[in-house]
């Protein structure tokens, strides 16, 4: 009964902000701009951009987490990081000039659900309004390098 109520205040909460998996824009905007460096199974490519199965929960579980995730495709990323044992030093590209906060909100919840094992009713999922408030931050690829690292190393 406690999952239900939860369910049900989470969906009035957030009525139309959350693109859910019956959308098939996130799906779509990873295949079209995603998998070129993430490749079609989200594994990555060694040296070039690390995988994105499995990687991601930790970071869905805060609030501050869910905004570098959103920051990473509306200001993109620069610089070295590590991640599972790899090196990355590279250009993760902004989306935002292309993307629309609904179609990126989607990508990364498509990423989430499909790669990462969350669900619809997860409150970790990520709203066009999340998008919206990180987008009119302007945040540069730098600041959304060293939030990551802030949160790595906690």
């Amino acid at each position: 009964m406690r999952a239900l109520i939860r369910l049900m205040t989470l969906l009035a909460l957030s009525a139309g902000t959350h693109c859910w998996a019956s959308d098939d824009t996130g799906q779509r905007v990873f295949k079209a701009r995603c998998i070129v460096c993430h490749q079609e199974d989200a594994h990555g490519a060694a040296g070039v951009a690390p995988s994105l199965v499995g990687t991601l929960v930790p970071f869905s579980r805060s609030a501050e987490g869910r905004r570098y995730l959103a920051r990473i495709l509306v200001s993109g990323m620069v610089g070295p990081i590590e991640t599972e044992g790899h090196k990355f030093s590279g250009l993760m590209p902004s989306l935002a000039a292309d993307l629309s906060d609904p179609e990126i909100a989607a990508t990364i919840n498509y990423v989430l659900m499909t790669y990462n094992g969350l669900h619809e009713a997860d409150a970790a999922l990520i709203s066009s309004q999340d998008i919206a408030v990180v987008r009119a931050t302007n945040p540069v690829p730098t600041g959304t390098r060293a939030l990551r690292q802030s949160l790595v190393g906690r």
